[in-house]
């Protein structure tokens, strides 16, 4: 059941009318139940997995809560998220684990458990870990209402792709909900409305280009493999943050307020500039739940260096069970790290006078290269897709630019209208343009979105995550 699927706006009509109708009282009960139906939608029989979580997270707080011995609480912390931690462990993990010591001895290319991954474990992971260290660190009180512990969880809009929240940015909210429909429901179907559009008319129409270079086999010229290249980091930001979009419209129309998780990340002027921009919420969580338990900068620049590579490296895991993903993070890592030894030492001080464009530029190609570990199966289409405009054959330029003229317009426009590509830009809109003016400018963005999609809609890239 997709954002942008017709049997989700029949869910959450339904959703919303129960919402109106619902005292205050029990919409945290509406939230488990309508979410439940959500989730079971995918796949009923592992509905028991977030609920598992669920119910871990909400007895291992009280349990370390319940003394305050720092050594105790310390282990009951770590005997939690370990056990927090298995189901992902197991079912996203096992195979890659066996294939690599496999691989050791033998070529052959097995698994080892033929296991589902299920919807959003990554997601639902990090969020009951972050309120279980919360709690821990005396930053959130531990929560005792069990249904509000299970609505923060589930709450449907956040709960296959994330934001990836912390207690204070939800429970609050459930414990006192505002009213049912508030003065902010025109922005929230506005948010909804932009992210639809990247949804549908960007991501979608530029998958299946990429998707064509990167099939095993295919015979590209130079251009389709720049094409791929760039179109793919389009259409993995529009997608993942179309997204966003879309969950945060659809918390503002139910009166929540979610944190935005993009903020113009390919205007960076530096990959930390980058990982402060892009998916903020994870950058946040592994800083503060991975990164400084590492030791951050506490212990030397040394250490320091040390904690990004590994911090970089277990996040480009966390994406995926693969080398390719492994890979992918350590090339941020090191490119992070180079960033800091370069402030550091004040190396190169002639970079100081490279114009801001310039700086946008370097970052932009150095985030779309590494893209391509991100995107490629396997390493063998990784070093084909990396040699791709070299090797490729510029001939033909003419009639190439004629035939591929769609996913050509398609970049352009987006990166020419990046810089304006925000939440605050769609409030000062709203704030300023009357609603006789409003409601028609939503209404061509959905037009215009069902018709370039011919109404259907791909997956989200991030739901595999």
């Amino acid at each position: 059941m997709l954002f942008s699927d017709l049997g989700f706006f029949v869910f959450f009509t339904v959703y919303f009318i129960c919402h109106v109708l619902t005292p205050r009282r029990y919409r945290n009960l509406l939230i488990i139940f309508g979410s439940t139906i959500f989730y079971a939608y995918w796949n009923p029989y592992l509905l028991w997995v977030p609920y598992l979580l669920i119910g871990l997270s909400f007895g291992g707080a009280i349990v370390v809560d319940a003394t305050s011995t720092v050594e105790v609480r310390k282990r009951r912390l770590l005997l939690t998220i370990t056990l927090i931690l298995l189901p992902l462990l197991t079912v996203k993990y096992t195979n890659f684990i066996w294939r690599s010591v496999l691989s050791l001895v033998s070529d052959v290319d097995s698994q080892l458990v033929d296991w589902p991954l299920p919807l959003g474990i990554s997601f639902v992971t990090f969020t009951v870990i972050a309120y279980v260290v919360n709690v821990y660190k005396g930053q959130f009180p531990v929560e005792r209402n069990l249904s509000r512990m299970a609505a923060y969880v589930l709450f449907f809009p956040h709960l296959i792709a994330g934001p990836i929240l912390r207690p204070h940015e939800l429970i609050p909210q459930l414990k006192s909900p505002r009213r049912a429909v508030g003065k902010r429901f025109t922005l929230g179907i506005a948010i909804f409305s932009v992210g639809l559009v990247k949804k549908l008319v960007f991501a979608d129409q530029l998958a299946v280009f990429v998707d064509q270079v990167y099939l095993a086999g295919s015979n590209p010229s130079g251009l389709e493999y720049l094409i791929a290249i760039y179109g793919f980091s389009l259409q993995i930001y529009c997608d993942f943050s179309g997204y966003t979009d879309m969950a945060i419209g659809l918390a503002i129309v139910l009166g929540v307020r979610l944190p935005n998780n993009f903020h113009r990340p390919y205007g960076a002027v530096s990959l930390v500039d980058f990982w402060r921009r892009w998916h903020v919420t994870l950058s946040r969580w592994l800083r503060d739940y991975l990164y400084i338990p590492l030791g951050g900068n506490r212990f030397g620049f040394d250490r320091q260096i040390g904690a990004i590579i590994l911090t970089m490296v277990i996040g480009g895991l966390w994406h995926g069970a693969s080398w390719t993903f492994a890979l992918w993070g350590l090339v941020h890592g090191i490119g992070i790290a180079m960033t800091h030894i370069v402030r550091r030492f004040r190396l190169f001080n002639w970079t100081n006078n490279i114009p801001t464009c310039v700086k946008i530029a370097l970052t932009f190609n150095f985030v779309s290269f590494a893209w391509i570990l991100f995107r490629a199966k396997d390493l063998e289409t990784a070093q084909r897709i990396f040699a791709g405009p070299f090797i490729g054959g510029w001939h033909n330029i003419d009639e190439l630019v004629a035939i591929f003229a769609f996913p050509l317009l398609l970049i352009t426009s987006f990166y020419a209208t990046h810089v304006i590509d925000g939440h605050a830009r769609i409030r000062w809109f709203l704030h300023r343009v009357p609603s006789i003016v409003v409601w028609p400018v939503v209404v061509t963005f959905w037009v215009s979105a069902i018709a370039i999609s011919a109404g259907s809609s791909a997956k989200f890239i991030y739901f595999d995550f």
